[in-house]
C-alpha cells in the first residue's frame, strides 16, 4: 500500500515537473521520500506552502524536502500537489 501510494505522488511530481521545467530541474524520491529540485532558492516555496496550509521544508537552499506520513490520504496528497501548483505560479 505504501509503495503504491509513494509511486503515485512521485508520478504527481513528475508531471509537475513537465508542467514547470524551467522550474523543477527534477525529481527524486523513495518510499514516501521526496525531493524536489528547483532551478532557484527554494524559500519563498516553503513560506508560501506554509501560510497555505502545507509543511515542506528546503535543504541545499533549491531542493523541497516532503516527508508525507505513510498514513497520507489521496484528498491530502491532492492538496499538496495542488499547493505546490500554486507556490510555483507565483511570481
Amino acid at each position: 500500500m505504501v509503495r503504491q501510494k509513494g509511486a503515485r505522488l512521485l508520478a504527481r511530481f513528475e508531471q509537475l515537473r513537465r508542467q514547470f521545467p524551467s522550474t523543477i530541474r527534477q525529481v527524486r524520491g523513495i518510499g514516501m521520500m521526496f525531493g524536489i529540485e528547483l532551478t532557484r532558492p527554494a524559500d519563498r516555496d516553503v513560506v508560501f506552502c506554509r501560510e497555505n496550509g502545507l509543511l515542506i521544508n528546503c535543504t541545499q537552499e533549491n531542493i523541497i524536502r516532503l516527508l508525507p506520513p505513510l498514513t497520507v490520504s489521496e484528498k491530502e496528497t491532492d492538496f499538496a500537489v495542488a499547493t505546490l501548483t500554486r507556490s510555483f505560479l507565483v511570481k
